[in-house]
């Protein structure tokens, strides 16, 4: 629906912005505008610093005065002072040690002599210190100062130090004491006059330093008044500028708001030539190309881009519309999961742009078959589903409805198909699933189509297959078992078995280590039963890593055991596990963790994992290998693996599979396979190791085709690490089991609650 257009008044409110900001500066671009105001702030920010710099340059010289022209004659007279008050000093240090001769006391020559020649040092030392002070330019009363104290140090020498050199040369005691007294007063009288002339310094300086704090003061207060004045006049420039902006852009998104809500037929004035009015002709192609674009943007969100189908997120609307219609009505309606069979060979064999035609074509054959008001989407790879709506009442009829709706479709899908020049005859695997009375939820549809339909994969494929309540169960355990798997290993449930390896002799060489799981509710879980759930939930990453630790933490305690340090110890590896980035890492670290040696790990890799990405494969196998990991080709035989791809693989053992070991004493196919495996691998430097080895007679065909190594339970069945050990230990003849142990217990059909209160 299309809103109205805007109105005259806001059509002028958008082309001509009123306000005094906006008459003021319209004229101008923003640019300039904005360029203006930094000018215009640049300078009153200069004529701010200068006016501080000025002042602070008066307030620096005011203190620099005081330092240069105060300071210094201030010290230089303390200086003189002192050097007098030692002269008196070095007197009375002269006549404190004295000699008698002939009971007239007398100076000690060397003190006499020292403190002559310390007075003389004196006495040169004020002579320089008063002419560096009297050159010094000089105030009236500064200078009468220092013509009295100057007549009256020049008493002071002439009358008492100068004698006193004299008397300590002749180390004549009664004149030295006599001109110390003399000195003493003549300095005392010349103490206040010099003393008078420090306080008249004292008294400039402070004069100078509230000069320099006026000046300072002044330059604040002039600083600040020059601030205020411009904050001011800024203030008041800005807001006018950004009045001039703001306004007009306030108007513009309102123009914005109608196009953002669909409105794309919203008329746009344009008027003026600052940047504003360039927006709003660029926001006029915008508005024409968004208008133009929209049916492609609504297909590409809707429909898939390979084969115009609806998409995955309309076909879920329409299932939630069928889920509401459902609760008007008493019709059944069917979702139909469809998935052809052996795509993936298409892709491989023909390439990716062969195996897209082939979807464009499977996609036009079920536009063709699925006719209103049924629907069909395709929800990803080479799946499809189709919506079927308004069957009948009856569930039976309803229910035959959509097998002849099935049947119409996989007669389409059968019928040749011309891929890369040559005949195609594809066929597609169908699960479908009735509901009524809105009585489930759209992943449960799809959850409950695609079991079915992987039911009818099992059943041989180029069919279709009902979801019955049976393999609704089977979903609700399976969904119950991974809720229950997510803890396993916190819980503790999860623990590890060994199967022993045995050599020719019939001692053991090695064992392989199996994951068992064992629940409070359900038991012993099969690895047949948990192993797929972990791979398709990605659970099992964190279970092959704790599997990881475990087994080199074992290999590092079999080392400090002489009997066992000999043992390899097998582990298998999964293939979303292999497929991790960072597989070689975590393989690398749980042996440095363990301080294990990596020359007795042995990873088992599966025929299906090696072909899969077979460059992926070398590169990490290499890796490892460089490590000194081992690896072993698992179940070999059962695979489609050529000599050309298994010569390139850094292998050392090759296992054969159980399938041909069960039947090599009665079977000649079996034993002739069984022969070639080891021929080749004895040409290709590879150990075999036969699996499934559970009687004498099987034991004994192996020995004859030369097979060195067994693994089975004719040996040993896969024990706990306790008995295992025990088990290690018995003689060689020993070992062979009497029985074989029952097979995994069926899976109660649990209540989910139970399973959930025992998941953390």
């Amino acid at each position: 629906m299309t809103a109205p257009a805007l109105t005259a008044p806001a059509l002028q409110a958008v082309g001509s912005p009123q306000g005094i900001g906006y008459r003021l500066f319209s004229r101008f671009r923003i640019g300039t505008r904005l360029a203006a105001m930094m000018v215009l702030a640049a300078l009153v920010s200069a004529l701010l610093a200068a006016s501080g710099i000025q002042g602070l340059a008066a307030a620096n010289q005011s203190l620099h005065a005081v330092y240069e022209d105060r300071m210094k004659p201030v010290r230089t007279l303390g200086q003189i002072s002192q050097l007098m008050l030692a002269n008196q000093h070095q007197l009375q240090m002269a006549l404190a040690q004295t000699t008698s001769l002939a009971a007239r006391p007398s100076l000690h020559p060397d003190l006499a002599a020292r403190a002559a020649r310390s007075i003389e040092n004196n006495v040169g030392a004020i002579d320089q210190l008063w002419a560096a002070y009297t050159a010094s330019v000089k105030e009236a009363s500064e200078s009468a100062l220092g013509a009295e104290f100057a007549q009256r140090r020049d008493q002071y020498l002439r009358e008492a130090v100068l004698p006193a050199l004299e008397a300590l040369r002749q180390l004549d005691y009664p004149s030295t004491e006599r001109l110390a007294t003399r000195a003493r007063a003549l300095y005392d009288s010349a103490s206040p006059h010099i003393q008078a002339l420090i306080d008249l310094q004292f008294e400039q300086a402070h004069a100078a330093y509230q000069t320099g704090v006026q000046r300072h003061d002044q330059t604040r207060n002039l600083a600040v008044g020059a601030l205020l004045a411009s904050m001011g006049l800024l203030g008041f420039l800005g807001l006018m500028l950004i009045r001039s902006i703001v306004q007009p852009l306030r108007q513009v998104s309102g123009v914005f708001r109608r196009i953002a809500n669909g409105q794309l037929d919203t008329p746009i004035v344009v008027q003026g030539k600052d940047e504003i009015s360039e927006l709003l002709s660029d926001l006029q192609g915008m508005q024409q190309r968004l208008s133009d674009n929209e049916t492609a943007i609504h297909r590409l969100a809707y429909f898939d881009p390979l084969t115009h189908l609806p998409n995955r997120q309309l076909l879920r609307e329409r299932m939630q519309l069928a889920l509401a219609d459902s609760r008007q009505d008493s019709l059944h309606r069917a979702v139909l999961l469809l998935d052809l069979d052996h795509f993936k060979n298409v892709n491989d064999t023909l390439g990716h742009e062969v195996g897209d035609q082939y979807l464009v074509e499977i996609a036009q054959r079920l536009r063709q078959t699925v006719q209103a008001p049924h629907a069909v989407a395709r929800i990803g790879g080479d799946e499809f589903v189709v919506l079927a709506q308004t069957l009948t009442s009856d569930a039976t009829a309803a229910l035959a409805q959509a097998q002849a709706l099935a049947h119409d479709i996989l007669t389409a899908v059968a019928r040749p198909c011309t891929l890369a020049g040559q005949p195609y005859y594809g066929s597609a695997s169908i699960g479908i699933c009735l509901f009524h009375n809105h009585n489930t939820s759209i992943q449960d549809l799809l959850r409950r189509a695609d079991a079915a339909m992987y039911q009818a994969k099992s059943a041989g494929r180029n069919g279709h297959c009902l979801f019955d309540p049976s393999m609704q169960a089977e979903l609700e355990t399976r969904r119950a078992l991974e809720s229950a798997l997510r803890g396993a290993i916190e819980a503790g449930q999860l623990t590890l078995h060994y199967q022993v390896q045995v050599g020719a002799t019939g001692l053991a060489v090695g064992a392989e280590v199996l994951l068992r799981w064992d629940h409070p509710v359900y038991g012993s879980v099969s690895p047949a039963r948990f192993i797929p759930i972990a791979e398709a939930s990605g659970l099992i990453l964190p279970i092959g890593a704790w599997v990881l630790e475990q087994a080199c933490a074992q290999l590092r305690a079999w080392e400090a055991d002489p009997r066992t340090r000999h043992l390899d110890l097998a582990v298998n590896v999964s293939a979303r596990q292999f497929r991790h980035p960072g597989f070689v890492d975590q393989v690398c670290q749980a042996l440095a963790r363990a301080g294990a040696r990596p020359a007795r790990l042995v990873l088992e890799l599966t025929e299906s994992l090696v072909l899969d990405d077979l460059a992926d494969t070398v590169t990490k196998m290499q890796a490892l290998q460089q490590h000194g990991v081992r690896f072993a080709l698992d179940d070999f035989g059962t695979g489609y693996s050529s000599l050309a791809q298994l010569k390139r693989l850094p292998l050392h053992h090759l296992k054969i599979d159980r399938s041909f070991v069960q039947d090599i004493v009665c079977d000649p196919s079996d034993a002739a396979i069984v022969q070639t495996v080891i021929g080749m691998a004895q040409n290709l430097g590879l150990h075999v190791i036969a699996e499934g080895v559970e009687t004498l007679a099987q034991h004994q065909a192996l020995l004859h085709l030369e097979c060195l190594v067994f693994q089975g339970y004719y040996f040993g069945k896969p024990l706990p690490i306790g008995p295992f050990g025990q088990w290690l230990e018995q003689p060689a003849d020993a070992t062979a089991p009497t029985e074989f142990p029952p097979p995994y217990p069926t899976l109660p059909a649990i209540p989910p609650e139970s399973v959930t209160q025992e998941t953390p």
